[in-house]
């Protein structure tokens, strides 16, 4: 078992509420708290930026990083540009793992927290490794929370939740030792019409994004999924060896992990919406086939009956109202 005082946990990311990212009131406070609660001994690193209010916080080692700001990722009809915090989540969360000495680390948002420490021994209880896409020295635990296998009714691939990493420090901060994202460049010859990359389809999930810059740092070149719903080129079949060689994918409850409310109690936590998520028996069904014949005990399979009941009826109609979206959106542009 994983000593915590082989543990360094870096909560990264703002520690009160800002006018592009409200908060739970006392959420950060929570979140220290709670590594101290569930893993006495670990090390405590925050990860933060200039001003932030940091009276009453307990921690070990603090990072003030300098702030990058919001990236732009597109502009609408209007020529406003649209704005996501993925730069401010990379550095924040590098630079505090570049403070870790110990063995282990975690990647911990400043809006979640730890109920538990069931993360230890997910991490070591999948030993078998395919051959190929291998990219760390052992896995990195992950939630399934937005780890999405259909968005829109249609099916999505390298959907990789940025919410919670718990692994060999080493290969956690491989994982988010990342190029900062360029803002996406505004052509006046398409004002009129949406830009982003891959429009007129919808763009990339952060999510995707983040895994495009991690596997094109590993394989040396770039690694493409063009829109939202891009699955040519085998990229479903590379997404689930993806995941089964590298990660283990598993519930925010047996992994030990606190939600703020937005996602505890919100849309997110409806059935319809995490039935579209990666199921953790559909993990270990990947596991199986792709790293060990011979795993069987695939548990919380009423869970998994139950995702593919709802998805035989869900999947259709949001992909229906995907269609409806994109005709609308293709109207709109052509005018």
């Amino acid at each position: 078992m994983i000593r915590n005082e082989d543990i360094s946990v870096v909560v990264q990311g703002p520690v009160q509420s800002r006018p592009d990212r409200p908060q739970d009131e006392g959420i950060t406070r929570h979140c220290l708290r709670s590594v101290r609660q569930f893993l006495p001994g670990a090390r405590l690193i925050l990860s933060t930026w200039p001003g932030q209010d940091l009276d009453g916080l307990d921690f070990d080692d603090l990072v003030i990083n300098e702030d990058p700001g919001r990236n732009i990722v597109g502009y609408d009809r209007g020529g406003a540009p649209r704005y996501e915090n993925t730069n401010r989540q990379i550095v924040s969360t590098a630079g505090g793992l570049r403070r870790v000495q110990t063995r282990y680390a975690m990647k911990l948002r400043a809006d979640n927290f730890l109920t538990g420490d069931g993360f230890k021994a997910l991490q070591q209880r999948y030993p078998a490794r395919a051959a190929s896409w291998q990219w760390f020295r052992e896995r990195v635990v992950v939630t399934n929370t937005l780890a999405r296998r259909y968005y829109r009714g249609r099916r999505v691939a390298f959907f990789l939740s940025d919410f919670f990493a718990f692994g060999l420090t080493d290969d956690v901060r491989n994982l988010w030792d990342l190029p900062l994202f360029p803002d996406f460049p505004f052509d006046e010859a398409r004002r009129g019409r949406m830009q982003h990359p891959g429009a007129p389809m919808p763009r990339p999930d952060v999510d995707q994004q983040l895994v495009m810059a991690f596997l094109g740092k590993q394989l040396g070149r770039p690694f493409v999924i063009r829109h939202v719903f891009d699955t040519a080129n085998g990229l479903p079949e590379q997404s689930d060896l993806f995941f089964a060689n590298n990660f283990v994918v598993a519930d925010p409850a047996r992994i030990g992990l606190g939600l703020p409310t937005k996602f505890a109690a919100g849309r997110e936590a409806k059935l319809y919406s995490r039935a579209t998520c990666m199921a953790p028996a559909e993990w270990q069904l990947l596991y199986r086939r792709h790293c060990d014949p011979r795993f069987r005990a695939i548990e919380d399979r009423a869970w998994l009956r139950k995702v593919r009941l709802v998805r035989a009826f869900v999947v259709p109609m949001k992909r229906a109202g995907s269609a409806l979206r994109s005709w609308r959106d293709a109207l709109a542009g052509s005018g």
